[in-house]
């Protein structure tokens, strides 16, 4: 319908007479054939671009030439500048095979857009037309970038918490298995992936892919002087793939794990690499671009800076751009790199995701801190348990983190690698985490310190609070300081079992507590008195209540069968005035009580 509408505002303009109609046949760097009726446009137009593309979609410039070329990625270039209005638009073309170029735009705005080719082969220089830039589909909003300093959002202003997942090698294995790694991201939590141009050869993944970026010689070596344009146009398809499932692509442009010289290709090489993927893909909305995997790694090493400046060069949309570290962490001051990517394996990841976002200003993103298996290294061996806790860490710091599953299976199929099936325990959690992050207004929030001790607060002073309790000690006492004068909405979470229980109102100010559960979290939230409860209660009191399930809105106590690694601590109820005692639970006779159904 759009296209159709299209063609008929194309008639309209070239149907006030012969002069608009050969105004607009030049437009289109065309000469009328002989008999064309000026009543719509002509099948060459349609050939080499598309009259109609939504906003952030992409259009594409196909051009063709007659001329034939030694190397045709570095004997001729084209590019094309694009206007609408006071917006212009300047892009690299590729070489896509055969006797094609093409030239792609991501119209960042709505509105009648003109353009105009230039190049040294005349065939591909002076190319001209016009196309109608429309409103975007329902669902797209737009690439990701930096909001409020910290944090990131669409580019029409729709929110973006990130949960990411990592998937190095899975566009370089076969074909059914990727269909099996996009069947399964569908129906996880994960709206970003992590995973690698260049093919990696590591453990788990000694396995030749089934395309290679470079095209080989007759002596069977990789010719780093020419593409493969079919590699590329098949990273292109798993772009459109993940856009479709509204997960963003974080590109890693080079990683050291390699085997057929790609990791030690010179600067000239590295730099001609970048020129050509920038140019295709650049025009895909749900880019990012990660400049290395463990950066530092590298031998020999690499001068990563002009990387970066190639990039942020070439890139008119300004994709986020980032760099993975093994033990030392890049300078994310640079004015280049847009956010924070840090591996962190052990330690406290919120007080690395606190101490990152204070020292660099920029949005923090943790995007290794070990994953959830049991393939024996320490990075990759962790239990759900810890994969969960350590996120929620990231969590709480503002900062944003991505996660990994390494359980072997059979054939060496392992998520974190190559893709297939999620086994792990964590997925879930993460997803109530991100439900929980995208409810809460986290753009406005941020890291308090010295109103809560013991625990961790991230809020928005005065509006709404996350406290935390990693671990607790039996009977410790709980100090917090809430600001304002209005009640708050008090809720307890449980983000193991994923699951909230309403506590009632509270009131402003100090007040000191104990809680019997950990790990757990505090939700309040600024509210207005109700009738229900005109009378706030105390923290103190509302958990009391619950404990002793005398709050109507508890349907009751269920035993569910748990297994801890430490002793377990339950304050139950022993009489009708709720008299608190101690229950220690071991491994093997846990017995945890969860509500409701």
């Amino acid at each position: 319908m759009q296209e159709l509408k299209a063609r008929r505002d194309f008639v309209k303009m070239v149907a006030g007479g012969s002069l608009k109609c050969m105004l607009a046949w030049n437009l289109l760097g065309k000469t009328p054939r002989a008999g064309a009726s000026s009543a719509g446009p002509s099948k060459a137009r349609d050939e080499f671009f598309q009259p109609v593309v939504e906003r952030w979609g992409i259009q594409e410039i196909s051009l063709t030439t007659v001329k034939t070329y030694s190397n045709p990625f570095t004997d001729v270039r084209v590019s094309c500048q694009f206007k609408c209005g006071s917006t212009q638009v300047t892009s690299e073309g590729f070489y896509d095979g055969g006797n094609s170029w093409k030239v792609r735009l991501m119209p960042p705005v709505e509105g009648q857009w003109t353009f105009e080719t230039s190049s040294e082969d005349g065939e591909l220089n002076g190319k001209r037309g016009v196309f109608r830039c429309s409103s975007p589909a329902s669902n797209n909003h737009g690439p990701v970038a930096v909001r409020n300093q910290y944090h990131l959002a669409y580019a029409d202003g729709t929110a973006y918490y990130g949960l990411g997942t990592t998937l190095y090698n899975w566009v370089h294995r076969e074909e059914r298995l990727q269909q099996e790694t996009l069947a399964q991201l569908k129906n996880s939590p994960f709206n970003k992936v992590r995973f690698c141009i260049f093919p990696k050869w590591y453990s788990f993944n000694h396995v030749e892919p089934p395309l290679f970026p470079y095209r080989k010689t007759d002596g069977g070596k990789f010719d780093l002087e020419r593409f493969d344009p079919e590699y590329f146009r098949h990273i292109e398809q798993r772009l459109r793939d993940l856009d479709a499932l509204g997960i963003q692509a974080d590109l890693i442009l080079f990683h050291p794990y390699d085997h057929w010289g790609f990791a030690t290709m010179d600067a000239a090489h590295d730099d001609a690499y970048l020129r050509y993927l920038v140019s295709r893909l650049a025009a895909f909305r749900n880019v990012w671009w990660t400049m290395a995997n463990e950066w530092d790694f590298f031998t020999p090493t690499k001068n990563w800076d002009p990387i970066f400046q190639t990039v942020q060069r070439l890139d008119p949309y300004n994709h986020l751009r980032g760099i993975h570290n093994g033990d030392i962490w890049y300078d994310h001051g640079k004015p280049w790199v847009t956010h924070c990517e840090i591996q962190l394996q052990g330690g406290d990841t919120y007080a690395t995701a606190v101490g990152a976002r204070t020292e660099y200003g920029k949005p923090v993103c943790v995007e290794e801190y070990g994953y959830e298996g049991n393939n024996t290294n320490q990075w990759g061996d962790l239990s759900a348990n810890e994969e969960v806790e350590r996120h929620w860490g990231i969590a709480m710091a503002g900062a944003y983190g991505s996660h990994g599953e390494t359980y072997v299976q059979p054939g060496d199929i392992l998520w974190w690698a190559v893709g297939g099936k999620l086994v792990g325990e964590s997925p879930p959690r993460l997803a109530f985490l991100k439900q929980l992050m995208s409810e809460a207004p986290y753009e406005q929030m941020e890291p308090l310190a010295g109103i809560i001790k013991p625990g961790t607060a991230l809020g928005k002073k005065g509006a709404y609070y996350l406290f935390r309790f990693a671990s607790l000690e039996w009977e410790e006492e709980i100090e917090i300081d809430l600001e304002g004068q209005q009640p708050y909405e008090v809720d307890l979470i449980d983000p193991w079992l994923m699951k909230v229980y309403r506590l009632g109102q509270t009131f402003a100010g100090k007040q000191s507590f104990f809680l019997h559960l950990a790990p757990s979290l505090l939700r309040l939230k600024c509210t207005t008195p109700s009738a229900a409860a005109s009378n706030p209660s105390s923290i103190a009191q509302l958990l009391q209540r619950w404990e002793a399930n005398s709050d109507p809105r508890i349907a009751g106590l269920r035993p569910v069968r748990r297994s801890f690694t430490h002793t377990f601590h339950w304050r139950c109820c022993t009489d009708e005035r709720s008299h608190a005692t101690s229950v220690m639970i071991t491994s093997e006779q846990a017995l945890a009580f969860a509500t409701p159904t």
